[in-house]
């Protein structure tokens, strides 16, 4: 038991592959909606209790009522950002919010209500148990049953020992068996997802997903209009030496930093892989072929995300209209291909620099396709 204990508070942080897992299908957005209704309806809830007599009392415990409300507001507008929260953004999240939910229950008005309100600290348990390490669920844990033990002895001298022992009771094991339940489902699949589509250092999607995940893109985004399909091959410069010199972790936090980067700065859209050592592969869809904007933008924020290395990227960009007959795993290699010769080409002349190919003729495109 106690190995197995071991396992479970030494296993490795599961965000990045969860939200790229969640990115692969495609649930991101639905995801970060549903989080930001919670979270706002949470905040809600102290709001409304002002205007029961059984709700907070005093200028204090209605002030911090209302405190409160502007928290939750304020992350849940987080959510609804455009950019996935960044793993400290996150991380913040947690220990706020589990703070918060704690002075809820020491600030309402009705001392059950306040034992009962402790039941919160599951949502954001099973929050951690998607996202985060056993040392953020125990943080939460503990949080809750100072909380709840607090508030029961209140209960207690109020009603009986009985029914506060009950109450609490009911609570505690609420808030154990959701995150632990939550977090066994996820390592459950973690096994699966893994082998099969996440890069195991990053969370970003594996090359075989990358192909999967581009070609129902083409496939979403084929109708016969004037888009741009967009193939991005980004390398990171001076890595190897950063490997060789302060050692694999240092090199393994530079990819993940990395990867993070690039989902804040890329679409939701957008695929997302690392591939090799210090390659990623992005593609998407655009109006136009001119997508300098978006590229010097992940140039920028890879060289201000520590340990600030520099990036050499090849974009390739072929018009949607007539990919939907042909082969997507055929393009994409060739589209690859070209973007890579374009990475190299602009890493040879001395890296942290752009080639652009508008528009190539493809191969794919004059071989029939297989009957």
């Amino acid at each position: 038991m106690p190995e197995a204990v071991q396992r479970w508070w030494q296993h490795p942080d599961h965000y990045y592959w969860m939200t790229a897992y969640l990115a692969a299908q495609g649930a991101q957005a639905a995801v970060c909606r549903t989080i930001a209704v919670a979270t706002a309806g949470l905040g809600l809830i102290p709001l409304l209790m002002l205007l029961s007599p059984s709700g907070p009392q005093g200028p204090v415990n209605r002030s911090a009522a209302v405190a409160i409300a502007v928290c939750c507001f304020v992350w849940a507008l987080l959510w609804l950002r455009p950019v996935w929260p960044s793993l400290r953004a996150s991380a913040v999240f947690v220990v706020m919010s589990s703070i918060c939910i704690a002075v809820v229950c020491f600030t309402g008005g009705d001392i059950v209500a306040n034992v009962t309100a402790g039941g919160a600290f599951a949502i954001l348990g099973a929050y951690i148990g998607l996202f985060h390490t056993a040392r953020y669920m125990l943080f939460n844990l503990g949080v809750a049953l100072i909380t709840v033990c607090v508030t029961a002895s209140y209960l207690a001298q109020d009603r009986d020992v009985l029914f506060a022992a009950c109450t609490a009771a009911f609570v505690i094991a609420v808030n154990v068996s959701v995150p632990l339940a939550t977090q066994t489902l996820v390592q459950m699949l973690e096994v699966d997802v893994l082998s099969t589509e996440i890069d195991t250092v990053t969370g970003l999607l594996n090359k075989d997903a990358f192909y999967q995940q581009t070609s129902e893109l083409i496939g979403a985004r084929n109708r016969g209009d004037d888009r741009y399909l967009i193939v991005a091959v980004t390398t990171l410069d001076n890595f190897r030496m950063l490997a060789k010199t302060e050692g694999r972790v240092s090199a393994d936090r530079a990819r993940v930093a990395v990867g993070q980067t690039l989902r804040d700065v890329t679409r939701r859209d957008a695929v997302v892989a690392h591939i090799g050592e210090e390659e990623f592969l992005i593609s998407d869809t655009f109006q136009t072929v001119d997508v300098s904007p978006l590229v010097n933008r992940l140039r920028s924020a890879i060289a201000t995300t520590p340990p600030r290395l520099t990036a050499s990227v090849g974009v390739v960009s072929t018009p949607l209209k007539g990919l939907g007959n042909i082969p997507a795993n055929d393009v994409l290699d060739e589209m690859v291909t070209i973007a890579t010769v374009a990475m190299f080409d602009a890493r040879l002349a001395g890296g942290d620099q752009v080639r652009y190919v508008e528009c190539p003729p493809l191969r794919a495109l004059d071989d029939p396709p297989n009957p």
